[in-house]
Formats: C-alpha cells, sequence, structure tokens
C-alpha cells in the first residue's frame, strides 16, 4: 500500500499543481459533477454495469482522464496500453509547458504580433485598429465591403464576428469600439470552390500539427478537417463544427466527420458531401507553409497551425500553441501521446 501511495500521490499532486497554474482549478471541480451523468448515459448506451463503469471513469479521473475524454475516446471498450496513448487534456497543458515555454507564448497569443511575424503566409489583408486612424478603418471597410472582426487574443472563436460596411450606421462609433477592444480586421478569406462545396458559410480550415525535433526540424504529426455546417461562419468543433482526420501524406480525409454528441457524418449533414476520399485541394503547398513557418518559430516547438485553401495557394489563419488534443484524435480514435513524447 505505501509503495502504491508513493506512485500515486506525487503524480496526482503534481497534476493539480499544472492545473492551478494553468487556471484550470473549475475544470477539476466540474470534473467531479460529471462521473454520475457519465456513468449513468453510457450504462444506458453500452448495456455496462453502472458500478462498473463509475468504478473505471473514478479510477480514470484520478489519472486526470476526464468523463467527457472517457466518452469522446470510448475508453471503457479500450486496453490499459491503448488508453496510455491518449492525448488527454491534461498531457497537452503538461506537454505544452515542456514544448512551448511561456515566455515565448506572445506570438501566437496576440494575433497582431502572430500577423506580423508570418505576413508572408497570411495572403489577405489586415488592420491592428488601435494602429489605425478612423480614416483608415473607414476605407478599408469601404473597399472589402465587409471584414472579419477578431479580439487580439481569443480562444475556440470567441469574440469572432463578420461586419457588413452597409450596416454600420456609426461608423465613429464603431472606430471608437474597435480601436478600445484591440480588434484585428481582416479581408474576408475566399476558400477554395471544392470547400466551399463543404459548407458554403464557414471557411473550412485544416489544422496541421507540427512539432520540432531537439534539433530543429519540423515534422508534421497529424492534420484534421475543421467544417462548420448551416449558416455558421465559424467552423470551430466546440461551436457546432464537424471535424474528420486527413492522411497527413496525401491530404485525403480519411474519416467521418464527428460533431456535436460525438455523432458521425459520412455525408456532411448540410451540403451532403461525402467526407471519406475528399482531397484537399494544394496539400503539398499547405505542407511546406506549415515547415516553413514551425521554422520561423523555433522557441515554439508545437504548433496547431489553422490553414485554409484558396483557389490559387493557401494560407495561414493562425496558430495555436495548444494545439487541441481532440481535434487531433477525436475522429480516428486513435491516441498520438506516444508519438509525441517521442520528440521531448
Amino acid at each position: 500500500m505505501k509503495t502504491l501511495l508513493k506512485k500515486i500521490v506525487p503524480g496526482f499532486l503534481i497534476r493539480i499543481q499544472h492545473y492551478l497554474e494553468e487556471g484550470q482549478w473549475s475544470r477539476i471541480k466540474r470534473g467531479i459533477w460529471e462521473l454520475h451523468p457519465a456513468a449513468s448515459q453510457l450504462n444506458k448506451e453500452t448495456g455496462m454495469p453502472y458500478l462498473t463503469l463509475l468504478c473505471d471513469i473514478g479510477l480514470s479521473y484520478l489519472n486526470f482522464v476526464f468523463p467527457d475524454e472517457y466518452k469522446a475516446y470510448s475508453l471503457f471498450e479500450k486496453s490499459r496500453y491503448a488508453r496510455k496513448q491518449f492525448l488527454t487534456q491534461h498531457r497537452m497543458i503538461w506537454a505544452a509547458l515542456l514544448f512551448n515555454p511561456r515566455t515565448h507564448r506572445s506570438l501566437f497569443n496576440n494575433k497582431d504580433t502572430f500577423n506580423r511575424h508570418f505576413q508572408i503566409f497570411l495572403g489577405r489583408r489586415w488592420i491592428y485598429a488601435p494602429d489605425a486612424s478612423d480614416q483608415m478603418i473607414e476605407d478599408f471597410l469601404c473597399e472589402q465591403k465587409e471584414l472579419i472582426v477578431k479580439p487580439r487574443s481569443f480562444s475556440e472563436g470567441d469574440g469572432i464576428h463578420k461586419v457588413v460596411y452597409s450596416e454600420i450606421t456609426d461608423i465613429k462609433a464603431f472606430c471608437e469600439s474597435a480601436r478600445k477592444n484591440c480588434f484585428m480586421l481582416e479581408e474576408v478569406i475566399k476558400q477554395h470552390p471544392d470547400l466551399s462545396t463543404i459548407n458554403p458559410t464557414s471557411v473550412n480550415t485544416c489544422r496541421i500539427i507540427t512539432v520540432l525535433d531537439k534539433v530543429g526540424v519540423p515534422h508534421i504529426l497529424c492534420a484534421a478537417l475543421r467544417m462548420g455546417r448551416g449558416d455558421t461562419f465559424i467552423d470551430n468543433l466546440t461551436r457546432g463544427g464537424i471535424v474528420a482526420q486527413i492522411d497527413s501524406r496525401s491530404g485525403i480525409v480519411l474519416t467521418p466527420g464527428i460533431g456535436k454528441g460525438l455523432r458521425a457524418h459520412i455525408k456532411h449533414p448540410t451540403s451532403g458531401v461525402i467526407l471519406p476520399g475528399f482531397q484537399i485541394p494544394h496539400w503539398e503547398a499547405a505542407k511546406e507553409m506549415v515547415l516553413c513557418s514551425a521554422k520561423m518559430a523555433p522557441l515554439t516547438r508545437w504548433v496547431g497551425w489553422d490553414v485554409a485553401i484558396t483557389n490559387k495557394a493557401p494560407l495561414l489563419v493562425e496558430g495555436n500553441i495548444r494545439p487541441g488534443h481532440q481535434l487531433m484524435q477525436l475522429a480516428p480514435q486513435k491516441g498520438y501521446w506516444h508519438i509525441l513524447r517521442r520528440y521531448l
């Protein structure tokens, strides 16, 4: 028993420390309240005994595998070896601390800094409102007719919205608000017609995840296609989007899309486009672009690049220093932790 406690307690306390450092205490508390509902739901869906599930989910929780991750990756039907291969949220936080030191995160956390640094790959015009006059902002709006407005720092699509010049009644108030809130104003991306057929109202981007090895050589770890649905213009999974795995070598979609409620979609629910077998246009150029981008940020070794594909070429949308463990693993139901840790 003493040996067991020596193994469990220090590791548990270290995990607690990581979550407190990253401001994730509410996530820990929420996980406790999710234990019973998760066991009850899986009991109904699978027929497995409730107490067996509750104990298994509880033991997994002690290793900071949260109930939503337990359900998303169907861990109840996976072996102990297979479970260890999954990149959980806790492992993602820990890996991000090791690969991407806090002292070098501002390049990705501040979108104006990101746009300036990777300007060569943006392929679109943009303005950082605090650096622009009313006349500059109005001229940009008048020329573009509509713009994408982004907060300087955001995650999972929070605060992103579209503005149409003809619908703005008070341009001076708009300019003042844009400067006060440190908004980024960006030209609307016109995506490739093939990707537009999937969901025309959203820019359907590719999340390509790169990792730099210890000598600074970039490698593509995996890739996913993110798709909007309905009339939304955002493709984030947390905002009702759909994600499918892409073969990083060929650019062909390998899996059905996974959306809300973990439902699988062989056909996109809005357009009916068949997802497995879909070829991403300009894939070789997209790979080359993210590998070059990774070398431009050598002190940030693990990045998820959001790439839009236009009719002419791929372009960078943003980079994420927490690349998203669900985007990597949800559709293929395959863990990547054992691969990622080779680069530590």
